[in-house]
């Protein structure tokens, strides 16, 4: 998968997230860390984007894993797509298929 395409997912999620909970939504950038420059952006709403996310790309996302932060901070939306793109990755090279 190409960074661009998570990228893009992630971004439209995040979009629709914003304007359905009614809260401003700002010039999404690959710089943009959702947990703390998205409004009530939290980290229930993480947890929802990410199975958003998922379904979007028709992929996986294991349940351990937050895609838009850890204990070493919170992810840029550069970052969410790169660790998307290593998700898929590991997928394919699990089953066998090349990417």
């Amino acid at each position: 998968m190409l960074p661009t395409v998570a990228k893009e997912a992630i971004c439209a999620v995040l979009q629709e997230i914003q304007t359905t909970q009614g809260f401003d939504c700002p010039a999404l950038s690959g710089t943009t860390k959702p947990l703390k420059d998205l409004p009530n952006f939290d980290s229930p709403v993480s947890i929802a984007a990410t199975g958003m996310v998922a379904r979007k790309l028709k992929i996986t996302i294991p349940a351990d894993v937050n895609i838009f932060g850890n204990e070493d901070g919170v992810f840029s939306i550069d970052k969410t797509a790169a660790m998307i793109c290593s998700i898929v990755a590991e997928t394919e090279k699990e089953k066998g298929v090349l990417a």
